[in-house]
């Protein structure tokens, strides 16, 4: 069995803004994010592109003890996927469920690039 990198990652970084880059699966048509890591066989996907903007299906706040707290969220994006990953705001009042969000840069405690979620301020929601 021939196994290959899929070498597409799963952020995108475009003139309107950072962009989760999932991918379709040809042979069956199935839509995944993050892509997948590996290609099993003859395997073709093509990237696609989740969208500006989703919409916050959930999210907890984890308060790790001494450590600031964070929240974590789930995002509906379009092709009826959903993501996952941090979810920051500025100011007191957190966003509420159905809030319409973006993909922002976000540094993990590494220094890692990653992503993270962000509600849309004002008219942009």
């Amino acid at each position: 069995m021939n196994i290959t990198k899929y070498e597409g990652g799963h952020v995108g970084d475009f003139a309107e803004g950072l962009v989760l880059q999932g991918a379709r699966i040809l042979a069956s048509g199935e839509v995944r994010f993050p892509p997948p890591e590996f290609l099993h066989g003859e395997g073709v996907v093509e990237p696609l592109s989740l969208g500006i903007t989703g919409r916050l299906y959930t999210y907890t706040t984890v308060h790790p003890g001494k450590a600031p707290a964070y929240s974590l969220a789930m995002v509906d994006f379009d092709y009826g996927l959903r993501a996952f990953g941090r979810l920051v705001w500025e100011g007191d009042t957190a966003p509420a469920i159905g809030a319409v969000v973006r993909a922002v840069p976000f540094a993990l405690s590494d220094g890692t690039s990653d992503y993270a979620f962000e509600p849309l301020k004002g008219d942009a929601a």
